[in-house]
């Protein structure tokens, strides 16, 4: 393992044993492009946090894991970055063939912002990688820190990317789970469950054309989860998703702002010998983390000023989140699976950049 893997590899680990931040946009219009907030769980506080990228001009972020965050400059270019203990490493810059086919400063503000679906970095095998979904397809890449360029996986579109027994895990658009050990550009090994019975597809409750879902892949006590998050494209102040052509009446001359807003979560475990989703009704005293961040679950009694049987979660509705300039990223707070309950933001809001989770690493 050379110098910079084993730097990645040792402060995450350190990093686990703590509870995550949520990192919030500065406070302060007239602070610092690279000024942040970070509200501690534990702590109930919030702290702010000047020059949090070490000088790096615009630097956005498109995803975090333990306590390194995937970062892109403002040419678009990717590094790792951890702002506890000021550790970077550069990454290869993503090739041409990766790029969409548009104007290099279109391509740069949509790299920036949408153009990367999911970024994580894994630590298998002594070894550590960084992992991206990416483009309008949700195509899948990776690359080690001794790599000089981004190697492609499969030609599926996906989902989410997690570290699953010591092995990547990839949920695919069309619901399959992948088992990749990045020797090959294929898989090796797919799994097909049977799709779980969702409350989308509850017409009735869910229509398609006034809600959508994000998925997502965690790990908790050896078992795989897939975790359904239901988000209505535009929710009145009320709480209820409405059309989008209910925005605007004859008789308005503004259009009503009904952000999109999370309505609800279900939780599915997978059945290997089945090979079926089954759901779950209770975390127990766990809880789970989703959002840009790499999704992840912790027991109650390894952290503090966590809730159990609770989901805490970020805004990654990435196509919307910078759709209007009175709120976006504002989609975070907390889930209880116990009675059903929200903790959330005031209704319209505006974070931007959006919110990530991120776990703090002990200062070296």
């Amino acid at each position: 393992m050379d110098r910079d893997s084993q730097t990645v590899s040792s402060l995450s680990c350190a990093a686990l044993t703590q509870t995550p931040w949520l990192m919030l946009p500065s406070d302060q219009e007239d602070d610092s492009d690279d000024a942040r907030c970070f509200f501690s769980l534990a702590e109930n506080k919030t702290y702010k946090i000047e020059n949090v990228f070490d000088g790096l001009p615009d630097a956005w972020c498109v995803g975090s894991s333990h306590c390194w965050m995937v970062v892109l400059d403002q040419r678009g270019n990717p590094r790792l970055f951890n702002t506890f203990c000021k550790a970077k490493v550069e990454l290869p810059a993503f090739p041409c063939k990766m790029k969409p086919n548009v104007g290099e400063t279109y391509f740069i503000e949509q790299l920036r912002k949408i153009f990367i679906v999911k970024a994580v970095v894994l630590f298998m095998n002594q070894s550590c990688r960084v992992v991206v979904i990416y483009g309008i397809h949700s195509r899948l890449a990776f690359c080690t820190l001794e790599d000089n360029t981004w190697t492609g996986l499969g030609d599926e579109g996906y989902r989410d990317i997690i570290c699953y027994e010591n092995q990547l895990c990839t949920l695919a658009d069309n619901g399959s789970i992948a088992v990749w050990d990045f020797r090959s550009p294929f898989p090796t090994k797919i799994i097909r469950p049977s799709a779980p019975v969702s409350e989308i597809d509850h017409y009735e409750n869910f229509p398609r054309n006034k809600f959508f879902t994000q998925s997502y892949l965690v790990e908790s006590m050896g078992g795989l989860l897939l975790v359904y998050r239901i988000v209505g494209y535009f929710v009145n102040s009320e709480g209820i998703a409405v059309d989008e052509y209910d925005l605007l009446s004859p008789d308005d001359t503004h259009p009503l702002v009904c952000p999109y807003r999370t309505k609800v979560f279900n939780i599915y475990e997978l059945d290997h010998k089945q090979e079926t989703w089954k759901k779950v009704e209770s975390l127990g005293d766990r809880v789970i983390f989703v959002g840009g961040n790499y999704s992840i679950s912790f027991s109650i009694h390894d952290l503090e000023g966590c809730e159990s049987n609770t989901i805490y979660f970020s805004d990654d509705n990435w196509k919307q989140v910078d759709e209007d300039y009175l709120y976006g990223g504002h989609d975070f707070g907390k889930f209880n699976l116990t009675d059903g309950s929200f903790e959330t933001t005031d209704y319209c809001s505006k974070f931007d950049p959006p919110p990530f989770w991120i776990i703090p690493a002990p200062q070296r």
